[in-house]
């Protein structure tokens, strides 16, 4: 089985690698989060996912990866049993949602990873 045919689902775990506070000597903080809202959505009726996550400055732009271990689901629904983890890029991440109090619902913003392929594809630049 791919790492790009697992199945998405909301309360999965994934990962933002990135630099939160500027640390990291070099290699990305995986910060683990989860799926918070509905992802057969985006990019039809949402433009990004939520993920429930405790992030922090410097973590915008961070890829999400979602990683599941030894037991993997497919978009059929089919199961696959390795010895390790799958991963799949899910998108980029673009900071929390804004709150009053820090210590609120930590809820981040990630754009899917098909805004890339359509970036790339359709030679997007920005020249602002």
């Amino acid at each position: 089985m791919g790492s790009s045919d697992l199945l998405v689902k909301i309360g999965m775990d994934v990962f933002v690698l990135g630099y939160p506070f500027g640390t990291g000597n070099g290699l990305p903080v995986w910060k683990r989060g989860s799926i918070a809202s509905e992802p057969d959505l985006v990019p039809h009726v949402e433009s990004y996912l939520l993920v429930d996550t405790a992030s922090r400055p410097g973590m915008s732009g961070s890829p999400v990866i979602l990683r599941t271990y030894y037991t993997h689901v497919n978009q059929k629904g089919e199961v696959a049993i390795t010895s390790g983890a799958a991963n799949k890029f899910i998108g980029v991440y673009s900071g929390r949602l804004h709150t009053q109090d820090s210590l609120e619902a930590q809820i981040g913003m990630v754009w899917a990873g098909t805004y890339i392929d359509e970036i790339i594809d359709g030679g997007l630049r920005d020249y602002g």
